[in-house]
């Protein structure tokens, strides 16, 4: 039998894993279809575009995946597979179509839930369990079905950091078990995904990352850890016209703050007490200007009133 033939799309730590794990198992790598903003040699160890330039394979010029020339090229390749793992573009039919044995996805979430995009940080707020699915890529968003899984529990100070980490390994051993059935296309029969129990979110940030005071303490605390992946923005709220971003750790309090959702008191163990829906945050530290400082600047600000917002008001 020859080779099995693979156009591979992909990014990060886990994209060089996986690459690795198919060339393990004698893989025809025709070619890699990195990110658009991994296209250059570079010193980072999560570089895919790097690491295949080291190994010599061959890297496509495109870095739109409909691009007609592209889909021109892997029709005359006629490859077996396209595998991909967290690149960020759906795929559509033109391309879908081309490989004779499909096309494979990496998904970081338990499908059918949590299809779509964020699915580390909807988790969190859900209070959901999370996981890695191994599925087809048909014509719907990450619809297809599904071949391998490993559903993942959140720990209890779960941030969108500590489980993306989790997730990134979870991948690593769920690929590793079926890199070799790959290889020899023998996949198992995959099953059909249960739209009775699926749930979706769009290419949009959750609640546009800003923080509902609103809700309750329970909820803000998860949304807080959601966003909790440094150097990448925290969850926001706004204090007069100033952006505040607050990261994990805060801490839940039962404290009857006796103020409104938002409102907030100074405390005497050099940290701020922030009403919410029901119950309180507890909150020690602050971003402000790009920078980690302790909630005391706030009073250094001239805000008037001492309440978190929605919005700026500037």
């Amino acid at each position: 039998m020859a080779k099995t033939s693979i156009i591979f799309m992909g990014f990060g730590e886990i994209g060089i894993f996986c690459l690795d794990r198919l060339i393990e198992q004698c893989a025809d790598i025709r070619g890699i279809f990195p990110r658009a903003s991994d296209r250059q040699i570079t010193d980072r160890s999560r570089s895919l575009f790097t690491h295949a330039s080291q190994l010599g394979l061959n890297i496509y010029p495109y870095t739109d995946p409909s691009d007609p020339v592209f889909l021109q090229h892997v029709a005359q390749e006629s490859p077996d597979y396209i595998v991909s793992v967290q690149y960020d573009r759906i795929l559509k039919p033109p391309l879908i179509r081309l490989p004779r044995e499909g096309v494979l996805n990496l998904h970081f979430a338990p499908l059918p839930r949590l299809r779509g995009c964020f699915p580390t940080k909807w988790a969190i707020i859900n209070n959901e369990s999370s996981g890695v699915t191994l599925h087809y890529i048909d014509p719907g968003i990450d619809t297809g079905a599904i071949i391998d899984q490993t559903v993942v529990p959140l720990t209890r100070d779960e941030t969108d950091y500590t489980l993306y980490g989790r997730l990134v390994e979870a991948g690593k051993a769920l690929f590793a078990k079926n890199a070799q059935r790959i290889v020899s296309r023998t996949l198992p029969q995959a099953e059909l995904q249960d739209n009775g129990h699926a749930s979706y979110y769009p290419k949009a940030v959750p609640h546009n990352g800003i923080i509902d005071w609103s809700r309750g303490a329970e909820w803000a605390e998860r949304f807080i850890r959601a966003f909790t992946f440094p150097p990448h923005p925290a969850a926001k709220t706004f204090y007069g016209p100033e952006e505040i971003q607050i990261r994990f750790p805060v801490q839940i309090s039962t404290q009857d703050t006796g103020l409104s959702p938002g409102e907030f008191v100074f405390s005497a163990q050099n940290e701020i007490l922030v009403s919410c829906g029901n119950d309180a945050l507890r909150v020690q530290h602050i971003m402000h200007a790009g920078r980690n400082v302790p909630v005391s600047e706030l009073q250094s600000m001239g805000v008037q009133k001492n309440k978190f917002g929605s919005q700026s008001d500037a």
